[in-house]
């Protein structure tokens, strides 16, 4: 085996960055519901929109997360889903920022994003309905 060469079958890629990154919008989602009021009041805080726009993002955020993100762990609809997840990050950077300050080097969101963009690229990959329904 050269340096080079990749150590597992290319399908299983996209595998693992769905895993990770559907659990991790599950994950927030659900942290949200535990106190959904209080990020309701978090997101008005940041002025980004009217108010009462704002109160319809903040409750329905965490139920898009947590669907899209199912999706994107099963590879059910990955591209749909992946576009979701890709736009939910895009206005988290542009909320938060490039650059988070000193504490930080970059936003998170933007490595959460190459990797949706990744998923996109190649497909739902191996153990996905997406590849099921293809292949029969």
């Amino acid at each position: 085996m050269k340096m080079t060469d990749p150590i597992g079958a290319g399908i299983y890629g996209p595998l693992f960055i769905r895993l990770v990154l559907g659990g991790y919008f599950i994950l927030a989602g659900l942290l949200k519901l535990e106190d959904l009021n209080a990020f309701v009041v978090e997101v008005q805080r940041f002025g980004m929109m009217p108010e009462e726009f704002a109160t319809v993002f903040g409750i329905l955020l965490p139920y898009i997360e947590i669907i899209f993100g199912g999706l994107f762990v099963i590879g059910m609809w990955t591209t749909l889903a992946g576009f979701v997840l890709g736009a939910l990050l895009c206005s988290f950077i542009y909320v938060f920022g490039l650059f988070q300050g000193e504490t930080y080097l970059f936003n998170k969101d933007a490595v959460l994003l190459a990797a949706v963009i990744c998923v996109l690229y190649t497909g739902a990959g191996a153990f996905s309905i997406d590849r099921f329904r293809k292949q029969g």
